[in-house]
């Protein structure tokens, strides 16, 4: 789970976290339970979803560490399971399995962020610590858009088509990763690396600049097939939000 460890960086939080692992490899999950008590978290391990107990404790957790490879419930089951009792839960993936299928499939499950293996230490404490501190933003599932008439798109990936209330149009392998995996975010809302991952690019490589021109290019569309204002919004240095409902089919 973890490339190297490496001294604690110094938390910004006010409090401490309760953090659950759930990681097959008993190495990887005890690695991984030191480093978030290194850093001052409250954090136990476990190396099954079975290990979960359904007892009111599990109400407490606030960060949920899910491998997706687990012995008997996988951890997209998990992820699903979780996300609908406890829908203020931050569930944290992290896999080998990073092929933009699987990351979609854990976006679409209910996580909030994937984490590719083997990670560093340093970016999952920072990953957890961002999430912590945007508790109380708008919550899974919730309408970005009020009115009972509101329109909405759908997105048909076998088909490459974008549908809305104007019609539809031909969209592009990089438009669809961008907007199912905004479409499928919690609170369809990603950060500038989630949307750059989900793009299969290298993050250190590829610039926020040109992530810009793509939601451009994808704002267009949306207003070709029938929507006006702000179809997708920039989080001032953080990411993107999708304003317009997308089913993604």
């Amino acid at each position: 789970m973890l490339a190297n460890m490496s001294p604690p960086l110094q938390s910004s939080l006010p409090s401490k976290l309760c953090i659950t692992v759930v990681e097959d490899n008993e190495s990887l999950c005890a690695v991984t339970v030191e480093l978030l008590q290194q850093h001052g978290h409250r954090a136990v391990g476990v190396t099954s979803a079975e290990a979960l107990s359904d007892e009111e404790a599990n109400a407490l957790i606030d960060v949920l560490l899910v491998d997706l490879n687990l012995p008997g419930e996988d951890g997209f089951s998990l992820v699903r399971r979780y996300r609908a009792t406890y829908p203020g839960l931050t569930i944290i993936v992290i896999s080998s399995r990073d092929r933009i299928e699987d990351r979609l499939a854990c976006y679409q499950a209910g996580a909030d962020a994937f984490i590719a293996k083997p990670t560093h230490p340093d970016e999952l404490i920072a990953i957890i610590q961002a999430h912590a501190r945007r508790r109380g933003d708008v919550p899974a599932g919730a309408s970005l858009e009020t009115g009972a008439s509101a329109p909405s798109a759908t997105l048909n990936l076998r088909r490459m088509m974008l549908c809305g209330p104007a019609g539809e149009a031909a969209i592009g392998h990089g438009a669809s990763t961008l907007l199912s995996a905004l479409a499928l975010a919690p609170g369809r809302r990603l950060e500038h690396w989630q949307l750059i991952e989900a793009l299969h690019e290298d993050a250190a490589n590829y610039t926020t600049g040109a992530l810009g021109v793509r939601l451009v290019r994808l704002r267009q569309l949306l207003r070709q097939v029938g929507f006006e204002g702000a179809t997708i919004r920039a989080m001032r240095l953080e990411g993107y939000q999708l304003c317009v409902p997308v089913t993604v089919v």
